[in-house]
């Protein structure tokens, strides 16, 4: 019987480079890709949408029960609308970080994110993939980088994404995510002792993608089916 592949997290802050190289990773892999965050930010999106108010727990859990949350390929929909070109304003990642601290949220999210992956051939991104979504995962990288570049990448981002707003605006906006998500009772981002960290603030896209290629090809061969 052909041993499954693996399962490939990659987690780390905000700016680390963790989305172009999860999804470079995981096109030269020929895996399929899973962005956590991508997630967070629809379910997000759809809760502003239908004003619930998320200090209220149980209203909460009743929108959550009812959402329907589809991934095809990049592409993510809420309640059967695709949403992708609209969840990644600053807007909805404020709300998406106060989101992601909450038990409701997270009890409906991460079980569906563990079925998508459980088959093996994916590759998951976001904060807590290695240490609470698949803590089983046979390969698990962190990526981390100084803060100043970590800022000049974000604001470049935003940029072309057409947000304008000042470079000490996104450090200062990074800096209070860093310390929300680090201190957060539920899932807080952590360095999975099994990790392979990469510092990428030296390093181009390609290298960083280098370097996790020799990593999962070295276990790819005996992960057990």
């Amino acid at each position: 019987m052909r041993s499954r592949e693996p399962i490939v997290t990659v987690d780390g802050p905000a700016g680390a480079g963790k989305t172009t190289a999860a999804r470079e990773l995981a096109r030269r892999l020929g895996f399929r890709l899973l962005d956590t965050g991508a997630m967070y930010r629809a379910v997000a999106l759809g809760i502003a949408g239908a004003g619930v108010d998320i200090t209220d727990d149980a209203a909460l859990r009743r929108y959550l029960a009812e959402l329907r949350l589809e991934l095809d390929g990049p592409r993510i929909r809420v309640n059967g609308r695709d949403v992708t070109d609209e969840i990644r304003t600053e807007e909805i990642g404020t709300l998406t970080s106060r989101l992601t601290t909450l038990r409701a949220v997270r009890d409906a999210v991460t079980p569906l994110q563990r079925r998508l992956a459980a088959a093996g051939g994916f590759v998951l991104e976001g904060r807590d993939t290695g240490s609470v979504v698949c803590p089983e995962a046979e390969v698990k990288f962190f990526l981390e980088a100084s803060p100043a570049v970590r800022a000049r990448r974000r604001h470049t981002e935003l940029a072309r994404a057409g947000a304008v707003t000042s470079l000490d605006a996104v450090r200062r906006e990074i800096e209070a995510r860093d310390e929300r998500d680090r201190t957060r009772t539920v899932a807080p981002l952590v360095r999975p002792v099994e990790a392979t960290v990469i510092d990428t603030t030296d390093l181009t896209p390609d290298e960083v993608v280098e370097r996790m290629l020799e990593t999962v090809e070295l276990r790819r061969c005996c992960t057990p089916s």
